[in-house]
């Protein structure tokens, strides 16, 4: 019997691991990229070399020498044209800080250097553990360094018993004593949160998938390596939203100027940046609406500008409670110019408002109010829970909050333990076999205007008062309640 040709040959090398060569059906001899750890990963690389030049796949015939690195960049540069400029700023700056570069504190990993073809699972999850040490360091790191909070002095005050505001000018005599003593600086605590650095791995191995799959599109290389399971998403820990008291008593503590916008982004559900680019003539008081045409676009070391929504769903109109209009109308009239297109919210020096100049104005308000986890991006959380509370359909409350899917609006919805409490009454009344409301006045899980009262909750579907009918001497029985055999329902019966 004559003994069967093997395919290609796998060689040890002197550093222990393994390489793989072939010949093409041209003649041509080559190497795959990149070594091996084990025989058995050689040995399953080589099959499917085999199994790809059998089937005349010219990306394994003729290996290309790109790498990863070279690759990255050529993507970056093509993708000018189709990316919003934030976002390009965004994925060059994790480009550089996590692609580009070995990442890892104990043994750095550099996968910018490896060649695309080179690139398999093994290597990719051995960079992405990396990734993690790397990104997790930046983040203790960065928090270690923070230099926000209260200043020293009024922290100090504070802990020593002190009456003084959360913000505002500090009396000279609690300047002095602080001096007296010192002038300790405040242990200041983490902001890394509960899972340092995971948001930024998250971004990267995101970024490294996307352009992989690029290159499978360009018939570079036959299968995207970069699948990690779970790496592409980052746990965040979950965001309250506001109450309607609160989102009232954080706009009483701005400054009078950002007073209304605190109330449109809260009870609107705009963006940060959809809101401070609205202009005059994009609030329409009588109508009671505000529609969204542009959203304010931040590249570092470049000028503010003004580009369209996220999506195409972001240019909508929402209608506003017609509660806050009074407050947006004096705004108007003491801070916004004549002009159609006059900046409705801008600094003081009337300059267009930034990022970093509304995350100041917020940290001091927040304190005031005892809420020192919200940030702006809150109060768009805030405007899709309270619109959700109030009966918005999952269509509605896309549309509202201009999200083009489904999945993306309902991350803007949160439960609320009040609403849960609602629920908990409704089901008592369900119940209930006397006839009676254990609890005759259940909390409303509907929220109201700022100055709007409250409504009485609406009767359920079958509740239905006892009434006397003509020449009747006693009135209905109340339903009684049992669980039904099949289904395990609660099924009512007469």
């Amino acid at each position: 019997m004559t003994a069967r040709a093997v395919f290609g040959a796998i060689d040890r090398l002197p550093s222990g691991r393994f390489r793989v060569r072939y010949t093409a059906p041209d003649g041509t001899r080559h190497k795959v990229p990149g070594t091996f750890a084990t025989r058995q990963e050689a040995e399953a690389v080589r099959v499917r070399v085999h199994a790809e030049v059998l089937g005349n796949n010219p990306v394994i015939a003729k290996p290309s020498a790109i790498t990863v690195g070279q690759y990255l960049a050529d993507y970056l540069d093509h993708a000018q044209a189709t990316l919003r400029p934030r976002t390009l700023d965004l994925y060059r700056r994790t480009a550089d800080s996590w692609i580009l570069c070995p990442v890892g504190t104990t043994t750095p990993v550099d996968i910018s250097t490896v060649t695309i073809q080179a690139l398999t699972p093994g290597f990719v999850r051995t960079w992405y553990v990396a990734l993690l040490d790397g990104t997790r360091a930046a983040a203790l790191d960065q928090s270690g360094t923070s230099r926000r909070g209260p200043h020293p002095a009024r922290a100090w005050a504070m802990s020593h018993g002190f009456d003084v505001a959360p913000t505002g000018k500090l009396p000279t005599d609690v300047l002095d004593a602080w001096t007296a003593a010192g002038s300790p600086a405040p242990t200041m605590p983490t902001t890394a949160g509960e899972y340092p650095g995971r948001t930024a791995a998250a971004g990267a191995y995101r970024l490294l998938r996307t352009v992989l799959m690029q290159a499978v599109r360009d018939g570079l290389i036959t299968a995207n390596p970069v699948h990690v399971k779970g790496a592409g998403t980052a746990p965040h820990p979950e965001r309250r939203p506001l109450t309607a008291p609160e989102v009232e008593a954080l706009a009483d503590a701005m400054p009078d100027r950002y007073r209304a916008a605190v109330l449109i982004a809260a009870w609107s559900g705009l963006r940060p940046g959809e809101a401070f680019a609205l202009r005059r003539g994009d609030l329409d008081l009588h109508a009671a609406t505000v529609t969204v045409a542009r959203t304010l676009v931040e590249v570092p070391g470049q000028p503010v500008a003004y580009g369209p929504p996220k999506s195409a769903a972001g240019r909508r109109t929402v209608n506003l409670p017609r509660s806050i209009l009074p407050v947006l109308a004096d705004h108007l009239d003491q801070h916004t110019g004549t002009d159609p297109d006059a900046l409705m919210f801008t600094t003081g020096h009337g300059n267009p408002v930034t990022a970093s100049t509304r995350s100041g104005v917020m940290r001091r308000a927040r304190l005031a109010i005892d809420r020192p986890d919200i940030a702006w991006h809150h109060l768009r959380h805030t405007g899709a829970t309270l619109a959700a509370q109030a009966g918005a359909t999952q269509a509605e409350l896309q549309a509202r909050i201009g999200h083009s899917t489904a999945r993306a609006a309902a991350i803007y919805q949160h439960a609320g333990n009040d609403r849960d409490r609602a629920l908990a009454d409704r089901l008592d009344q369900l119940t209930n076999t006397t006839g009676t409301t254990p609890n005759p006045s259940p909390t409303d899980p509907t929220p109201t205007g700022p100055s709007t009262p409250a409504a009485d909750p609406e009767p359920l579907p079958n509740d239905r008062a006892d009434t006397d009918t003509a020449g009747a001497h006693h009135r209905r029985a109340p339903a009684r309640l049992a669980f039904g055999t099949r289904r395990g329902h609660l099924a009512a019966i007469s």
